[in-house]
């Protein structure tokens, strides 16, 4: 196996599977910052972590968008496909 064919493994394996995974974790702590935004509607403390958590949930998809951005354009780059 030469280098290229290695690197590409590499992505496939391991790095594919961990972005997917973050991307998930990021989506299901938004969805949960939303979850405690509309329970906690009568409650400012509540009403303010939830949307704490929104924004870090959004912040970690936009991450995990721009990895993946990032990963398929050193793709492209280095397989050309």
């Amino acid at each position: 196996m030469d280098a290229s064919g290695l690197v590409k493994k590499i992505a496939e394996v391991i790095l594919d599977p961990t972005i997917t995974l973050l991307f998930g974790f990021a989506i299901l702590i938004f969805v949960w910052g939303i979850a405690q935004y509309i329970r906690g509607a009568d409650e400012p403390g509540k009403r303010e972590e939830g949307a704490k958590h929104m924004l870090w949930g959004l912040v970690g998809i936009f991450i995990m968008l721009s990895a993946v951005a990032i990963l398929e354009a050193f793709k492209k780059s280095i397989f050309g496909a």
